[in-house]
């Protein structure tokens, strides 16, 4: 399920869910409102479609990003 919606908070402060999950989590650029992925009840928001499609295809890229975040939290 997607949403465009700006309203709903996206998980990561509302960096790049994508960056995150590669391990830019200190250089991970602001999402836009546009593209943006609820998954789970969590709202992952991204830079553009790319980074969206590929965080979506690649397995286990929401449980690595949250990881990675949780570590510099």
């Amino acid at each position: 399920m997607t949403t465009t919606s700006t309203s709903t908070p996206t998980e990561f402060d509302g960096k790049c869910a994508f960056a995150i999950s590669v391990g830019a989590v200190d250089s991970a650029p602001e999402h836009k409102p546009t593209h943006t992925l609820t998954r789970d009840g969590r709202t992952y928001g991204f830079l553009g479609p790319v980074p969206k499609l590929l965080f979506r295809i690649i397995p286990g890229s929401a449980a690595r990003a949250h990881r990675r975040w949780d570590l510099t939290r």
